[in-house]
């Protein structure tokens, strides 16, 4: 249910009952056209999958998803691509493609993608799922520096390790909300309090 919940959230799937604001509009009585625009113009996605077109550069598998955004001028996404790939600490490899990179690299890859529309919101469905423990501290370290930089993100996952890092946490079970946590902003000294706190 956690999947369907973010799909539902995002627009990419419709709500069979309910209401979903964002910004004071319903995305449930939006047209498909208008949800579309949203989902590249506001929102950004990381999925456990990450979806790399594999004929692409890590580079230019960023620049797709921003000429989307038809307001940005072709020369200013390629350099909003490039900083985001120095962000990620993957500059070094944008040129490679993603069969010739390693699954960490890849996911930072999709982090970049998803941020190179200043997205309002990032959505992440399990962007740790795939990778080893060493990557999935990169990437979480990653997501974490974004949010505290002012990146809202709503992230669905059954990983631990991703959900310590969360402000709030709803814990969900057969696809109802049952219990809410709020916690202060993540910090590496204090994971056992917190691990305690979630479980």
């Amino acid at each position: 249910g956690k999947s369907t919940l973010l799909y539902a959230l995002s627009g990419m799937d419709k709500a069979t009952a309910g209401q979903v604001i964002y910004h004071g509009n319903d995305l449930v009585s939006m047209k498909e056209k208008e949800l579309a625009k949203l989902r590249y113009t506001d929102f950004g996605f990381i999925f456990q999958q990450m979806h790399l077109i594999s004929n692409l550069s890590l580079l230019e598998n960023i620049t797709v998803a921003g000429y989307l955004n038809k307001e940005e001028e072709a020369g200013d996404v390629k350099e909003h691509a490039y900083d985001l790939l120095q962000q990620m600490g993957i500059s070094h490899v944008h040129k490679h493609l993603p069969s010739q990179v390693s699954g960490g690299e890849k996911q930072r890859c999709a982090i970049a993608r998803a941020m190179i529309n200043y997205p309002g919101l990032l959505f992440a469905d399990e962007p740790t799922g795939a990778l080893n423990r060493k990557n999935t501290i990169e990437v979480l370290n990653l997501l974490t520096k974004l949010n505290e930089d002012g990146q809202s993100i709503l992230m669905v996952t059954h990983d631990l390790r991703a959900a310590l890092r969360a402000n709030r946490i709803l814990y969900l079970e057969d696809g109802k909300i049952i219990g809410e946590l709020t916690l202060p902003p993540y910090h590496p000294d204090e994971e056992q309090s917190r691990e305690t706190q979630i479980n």
